[in-house]
């Protein structure tokens, strides 16, 4: 058991604390600095700034570059890679990472030129998280390196330390472990010098420290290091601080038995979780308890505070620890014995952690299932024994012929009971197979990745209402993605309102680039018309990745149910680059990836339901209009 948990105002701190200090404080800077300079370039990036403030992202990005247009005009370098910098990291946050990044290296080119080594080696920090972000980790660790270099250079100590955590983060990233400890202990020992770290970086040092320690079983400087974190966050009031510690020693001390210290940890993070209103924090510590109370062999207090997580967790909608509480009572359950509740609960696990967990979770089920089964099938071969027992009973005095063939009879029997059972559990297997395969692609990490990302950009700009509407609509997804996954059909309204949350996704991240439309025939009723749930969505993911996406131009994207005679008729066309030019992609093997989980999928409905699903991939003519079209046709009434 090894549960850590991050403070979660730190979350944001060390990934961005570079770009706040660019956006904000060189921003005033200079402002400042420029005050009197009454030029037209000054005027544009004061109203960029200001659209920025006000989250008018889009307006701003527009206004930078009229102000970038003027300052290059007037020669005005000083304002030039200040509006380099602020551009870069707008487009950035807004999903054009690329040429974000280009913007970035200007920047830095022009502070270079200013003389100014420290806001230059910001922008190597910038590059950096921009590349992390790309998962292009080799290409971050030698950006930061080299802003780290810099920043020495230029004699600039403030918050040193946070570089060095940083770039050991990055070593992290990639198993160098070495260097990640190196860097972790180099950050620590810059963080004892005032000036070259902040409370936050020194709480975030402490908290890595401890889990390198822990992750080497070095428990006794876990301790020390979890310790260390309380003890600080107790002294500047910080009660997330204090309470992630004692969840965090709560878990070293449950790894070396030391149970009692174990739950005196985790009852004063309840305590003070509930004092700082810290739902998360709340979840995280009724688990953890639950978790004290099974060491301790107190099954009955563990199921409570299991439960009390689901509450919880299904109120403020905390998936992970969703995950975590149905685990813990699997595990309470196998523990008395129980196996009915142990599948059911560890089933539930199975169905929320499939994009999360590894191949062990399904042997873990399929070992718990054959447990239940066999004790069931103990059970009804002691009956079928007992009833044979009386049976002969009653037909001793019968001749050897009968006898012979009621024996034969119940073998007979027994074999085609096993045959059937053999038969289920196999479709069933390939059942669960099917909807792992769907989930994962409905639930791309990458997908993932990218989308709260850009919400975290508007997080980072103060448009709480945005944010607000983006996570919810993320949130909304991923529940429909989950709730239909386990569903054999669904309702077309359902489909036409999971499709269109997916499509906000997009075109959050792409923005003008990507238009779409989901349309539904009048003579269609959305209620009544059933259809198995995200058929064509593999289709639109590869119309938005693979069509749009790699075009310069705007693309659309239009998504058809219309009635064909007895047939439902889908349609995704789009204008993007068309099937040859995206099997150049890198990502071509995706896209069959997915047409392989829609043709095993057809080929599934058809064996169950005797169902005849049709389709077809027609490229357009690139001399009319370049494209694809996929069309799916399903009769109706079939489900």
């Amino acid at each position: 058991m090894n549960k850590r948990i991050t403070v979660y105002i730190l979350l944001f701190v060390l990934l961005n604390t570079f770009i706040q200090q660019n956006l904000f404080a060189n921003t005033n800077h200079s402002q400042n600095s420029m005050l009197h300079i009454p030029t037209e370039t000054k005027r544009w990036f004061d109203l960029a700034v200001e659209y920025e403030k006000n989250g008018k992202i889009e307006e701003s990005i527009q206004t930078y570059r009229q102000a970038l247009h003027h300052a290059e005009y007037e020669n005005n370098l000083q304002l030039k890679a200040q509006i380099l910098n602020n551009l870069a990291i707008l487009l950035s946050d807004s999903g054009l990472r690329q040429e974000g990044i280009e913007l970035s290296y200007k920047a830095y080119e022009a502070y270079l030129m200013l003389a100014d080594s420290a806001r230059a080696a910001n922008v190597k920090i910038n590059i950096g998280t921009d590349y992390i972000d790309e998962g292009k980790f080799e290409e971050a660790l030698k950006v930061m390196l080299e802003g780290l270099e810099l920043r020495i250079q230029c004699g600039d100590s403030t918050n040193l330390a946070a570089y060095y955590l940083n770039i050991g983060d990055v070593y992290k990233q990639l198993n160098i472990d070495k260097k990640w400890k190196l860097f972790l202990e180099k950050a620590r020992t810059l963080a004892a010098t005032p000036n070259y770290a902040t409370f936050d970086t020194k709480i975030c040092i402490l908290n890595e420290l401890g889990s390198m320690y822990d992750d080497n079983k070095a428990y006794d400087q876990a301790i020390s290091a979890y310790q260390e974190m309380y003890n600080l966050s107790k002294k500047e009031g910080f009660i997330n601080g204090m309470a992630t510690a004692l969840n965090n020693l709560a878990s070293v001390y449950l790894e070396t038995r030391q149970n009692k210290k174990a739950l005196l940890a985790t009852q004063e993070s309840l305590t003070l979780n509930k004092k700082d209103n810290n739902y998360y924090g709340l979840v995280f510590s009724n688990n953890l308890m639950g978790d004290v109370y099974l060491a301790l062999g107190n099954t009955f207090e563990a199921k409570q505070y299991y439960k009390e997580g689901i509450n919880l967790a299904n109120k403020y909608d905390f998936k992970t620890e969703f995950v975590n509480s149905y685990e813990g009572l699997y595990k309470t359950y196998r523990k008395e014995g129980n196996w009915k509740e142990a599948l059911y609960y560890h089933e539930q696990t199975h169905r929320l952690t499939d994009s999360l967990q590894n191949n062990e979770l399904q042997e873990k089920v399929l070992e718990i299932e054959a447990k239940y089964q066999a004790e069931k099938k103990e059970r009804q071969i002691e009956l079928l024994h007992n009833e044979n027992e009386l049976k002969n009973a009653r037909i001793k005095l019968q001749n050897v012929y009968i006898w012979g063939v009621s024996f034969l009879f119940i073998l007979v029997s027994a074999g085609s009971v096993w045959i059937v059972r053999q038969k289920r559990l196999k479709q069933r297997a390939k059942q669960v197979e099917l909807e792992q395969k769907l989930l994962r692609s409905q639930m791309n990490p990458h997908f993932l990745f990218n989308s709260l990302g850009a919400i975290q950009s508007y997080m980072l700009k103060n448009d709480g209402r945005k944010a607000a509407f983006y996570l919810s609509n993320l949130s909304s997804l991923m529940r429909s993605i989950l709730k239909n996954s386990r569903e054999e059909v669904i309702s077309l309204q359902e489909e036409k309102e999971t499709l269109e949350k997916y499509l906000v996704m997009h075109k959050l991240r792409l923005g003008e680039r990507l238009n779409y439309v989901v349309s539904v025939s009048d003579e269609l009723d959305q209620e009544e018309v059933y259809l198995p749930p995200m058929m064509i969505q593999p289709f639109v993911e590869n119309a938005v990745i693979h069509g749009i996406e790699p075009m310069d131009k705007e693309g659309i994207i239009q998504v058809r149910f219309y009635k064909d005679g007895n047939l439902l008729v889908i349609q995704v066309d789009d204008n993007g680059v068309g099937i040859q030019d995206s099997s150049k992609n890198k990502n071509a093997a995706h896209v069959s990836y997915a047409l392989q989980i829609f043709k095993e999928r057809v080929a599934n409905l058809k064996k169950r339901y005797g169902t005849e699903i049709l389709y077809s991939i027609i490229a357009k003519d690139p001399s009319i209009q370049s494209g694809t079209l996929v069309t799916v046709k399903i009769p109706l009434k079939s489900f």
